[in-house]
């Protein structure tokens, strides 16, 4: 890697022509586009930001990240800079994005719509739906069709931040609308995925829209646009199967696990994601692995013993409930369970305690 941060990407990708079998215009019809603008590209000029990031997935795919962090730094245009400031955020290449902002307002003398509202993504990123992200949000302005876009996708993700899901709703229909517009592929692609973001957690968990769920989760993982949107791609499919198919969801999960196992600042996730696989494996009646008691909750599962210390947790009471209403058939705590999904908005989950309160005469019918 230490020659290759040295090297110019040209070069770079020159070489990795070279090294393979095909030819130029083989390659530029595999990736979409003429021969001339890969000819183009490699002679120093400057072509879409979507065509330079293809031709880099497909010749060095492992080190695109890389790659393309360098071409962003090497000073992309006014029409590329856009694509260039969402692909970082993607790629959460936050330094890069403060330095292109400092360049956008040396060269121009003012700040640009784009980097006034990436800057402000930046500063609150960590707070969405705060009172203080909607003020400063509210106080953005848009100059064109693309950043009136992602000013709403803000929003979106500020109603779902703060339990707005019928706003979230109606909101996800409008820029849907406004994405279709869009004419920069790269934008057009990354503003869907964001879309996406948000929607399959609202199909799968507050509307129980399951089989959408999973069509956007595919999508969204197709799409292949960062390390996080494959997480929450791959969370939801897993979670989606957990009251349907056992080998599917442990897959699903196991994907995540592998895909957090090689970020060691990501531990939080890594222990959530074993915990919800000792869950699975307690809901489906398996033993579970001593891989996956990785929390006192999921050690007392695996003892199978009373759950009541868990009553009063503000998270696990509604597991707590739903197993200890399991083992013992009792429909109080069963309801309790489900009162407590319901409570979080979480009707995916809710279908958990259903199935055993169905199985004791329940009609929810009714």
């Amino acid at each position: 890697m230490g020659i290759l941060a040295t090297r110019d990407i040209r070069v770079h990708l020159k070489e990795m022509i070279k090294s393979s079998d095909e030819k130029q215009n083989m390659i530029a019809a595999k990736i979409g586009i003429s021969e001339g603008y890969l000819s183009k590209f490699l002679s120093g000029k400057e072509i879409n930001f979507w065509m330079v990031r293809e031709i880099i997935r497909y010749l060095d795919p492992e080190n695109e990240t890389d790659l393309m962090k360098r071409h962003c730094l090497s000073g992309v245009k006014k029409k590329n800079y856009p694509a260039a400031l969402e692909y970082c955020y993607t790629k959460r290449l936050f330094s890069v994005i403060e330095t292109l902002i400092e360049r956008q307002i040396k060269k121009e003398g003012k700040i640009s719509s784009w980097s006034e509202i990436y800057k402000f993504m930046l500063e609150y990123r960590l707070s969405l739906g705060s009172f203080e992200y909607i003020e400063k949000l509210n106080e953005l302005k848009s100059d064109c069709h693309d950043t009136k876009t992602l000013l709403l996708i803000l929003e979106m993700y500020s109603n779902y931040q703060s339990r707005k899901y019928e706003l979230t709703l109606d909101k996800i229909g409008t820029i849907q609308k406004n994405i279709n517009r869009i004419s920069d592929p790269f934008l057009k692609t990354a503003f869907s995925a964001r879309l996406e973001e948000v929607s399959v957690n609202l199909y799968l968990k507050q509307d129980n829209a399951v089989f959408k769920a999973r069509e956007l989760a595919h999508s969204l993982r197709e799409k292949n646009l960062s390390v996080n949107l494959n997480l929450t791609a791959l969370y939801i499919l897993a979670l989606s199967y957990m009251n349907e198919s056992y080998f599917l969801s442990y897959e699903y999960y196991k994907k995540c696990i592998d895909l957090l196992s090689v970020f060691p600042d990501r531990k939080k996730e890594l222990v959530q994601n074993k915990e919800e696989i000792a869950i699975l494996q307690a809901f489906w009646g398996k033993k579970i692995s001593e891989d996956y008691q990785v929390t006192a909750f999921a050690k007392s599962l695996a003892s199978q013993d009373s759950l009541s210390s868990f009553y009063q947790n503000d998270f696990y009471k509604r597991y707590a409930l739903l197993f200890d209403g399991i083992k013992e058939k009792s429909a109080e705590k069963l309801l309790l369970s489900l009162y407590f999904f319901s409570q979080q908005k979480d009707q995916f989950r809710s279908n958990l305690p259903k199935i055993y309160l169905i199985k004791l005469g329940f009609n929810f019918n009714i």
